[in-house]
């Protein structure tokens, strides 16, 4: 009785490593779960929006500067410099002499200042709201405007009264 439960207990191990073996084997065989994000050098439609959106990422992507005002100049001539090369749609259209834009802008509050560099103005959205700078960039950079509906216009996309979408 001893030596047929020796006898069960190694082929229960024997079949245990088996099944083990095989299923590590099998899985090495398998893609990870996790896929990696793809690159614009592997899609055409990837590239095509870093394409489109290329003078916004040079907005975000421009070297700091020793101030906020530098840094600005230097976001906005980054943006311009690349929709005047690569032919994208431009998100400044018109940008001052960096002497002029930076004499000016040293002028301005330390809180608009700050507003006037897009990292800083895209993390604190609310308090660049309050500070305005809007109206204050005239001379200095011209951005191009966002348009979105406003509520008037939204009743061109509503059904008309009575009327069914139904065809």
């Amino acid at each position: 009785m001893a030596v047929n439960r020796a006898r069960l207990l190694v082929a229960a191990l024997i079949l245990g490593a088996a099944v083990f073996l095989v299923l590590r084997r099998h899985r090495a065989d398998l893609p990870p779960l996790a896929t990696p994000p793809v690159t614009s050098r592997e899609s055409a439609h990837a590239a095509g929006i870093d394409r489109s959106m290329a003078a916004v990422l040079a907005l975000q992507n421009a070297p700091d500067g020793a101030t906020p005002c530098e840094t600005a100049y230097n976001a906005f001539k980054a943006s311009k410099d690349v929709s005047d090369t690569q032919g994208v749609k431009a998100v400044v259209l018109s940008l001052a002499p960096r002497d002029e834009f930076l004499a000016r802008c040293a002028g301005l509050p330390p809180d608009t200042q700050a507003c006037l560099t897009p990292r800083y103005m895209w993390k604190h959205r609310a308090d660049c709201q309050r500070a305005d700078p809007g109206a204050k960039l005239s001379g200095m950079v011209e951005l191009l405007r966002r348009t979105e509906p406003s509520h008037e216009d939204e009743s061109v996309l509503a059904p008309a009264a009575g009327s069914s979408s139904a065809p």
